[in-house]
C-alpha cells in the first residue's frame, strides 16, 4: 500500500532539495523533530522510492551556455529506437514522452551556437524521426526539481 506525504515528510523533501548535504541534526532542527526521527522517516522514504537518490546541482561556471528543448514527432512504433539513440547522445540531458502532436521533448545542452547546431543536425536526423521542432531556452524563472 502507498503511503501518501505528510507535512512534514513534505518539509523534508523540500529542504534536501535546496541542501541535499545537510547534515541531519540540523535538517532535524529545521522540521522541529529528533535526529532519530528524522533518520527514521529518510529510511522510510527512500525504502519507499520516494527519494530515489542525492544528486549535485551545477553552478551557473559549469553550466552549458545554451538549452534548447526539442519537440520529437515520431514514425510510427519507433519510440524505443529513438529514445536510445538519443541516451547515447552527451548533449541530450533528458527525454520526456509526450501527448500531442509530438511524441518527445528532448532537452539539449551546448557551450556554443555551432554546437547546438550540430547536436540538432544530429538528432533530426536518426532514424524514426518524421519531423523535429527547436526552442532556445533564454532563461529559467523557476524549478521546482
Amino acid at each position: 500500500m502507498k503511503r501518501r506525504l505528510d507535512e512534514t515528510d513534505r518539509r523534508l523533501i523540500a529542504k534536501l532539495q535546496e541542501n541535499a548535504r545537510i547534515p541531519t541534526a540540523a535538517l532535524a532542527r529545521e522540521v522541529g523533530l529528533s535526529r532519530s526521527a528524522v533518520q527514521e522517516r529518510l529510511e522510510r522514504l527512500e525504502k519507499s522510492q520516494t527519494i530515489t537518490g542525492y544528486t549535485v546541482q551545477l553552478g551557473d561556471a559549469a553550466r552549458p551556455v545554451l538549452l534548447a528543448e526539442v519537440m520529437i514527432q515520431l514514425e510510427q512504433k519507433q519510440s524505443a529506437g529513438v529514445v536510445g539513440a538519443l541516451q547515447k547522445i552527451p548533449h541530450c540531458i533528458r527525454c520526456l514522452a509526450i501527448s500531442g502532436e509530438y511524441d518527445l521533448i528532448a532537452e539539449v545542452a551546448a557551450d556554443t551556437p555551432e554546437e547546438l547546431d550540430g547536436v540538432l543536425d544530429r538528432i533530426g536526423g536518426l532514424s524514426g524521426i518524421k519531423r523535429t521542432s527547436s526552442s532556445i531556452i533564454l532563461s529559467t524563472k523557476f524549478d521546482r526539481r
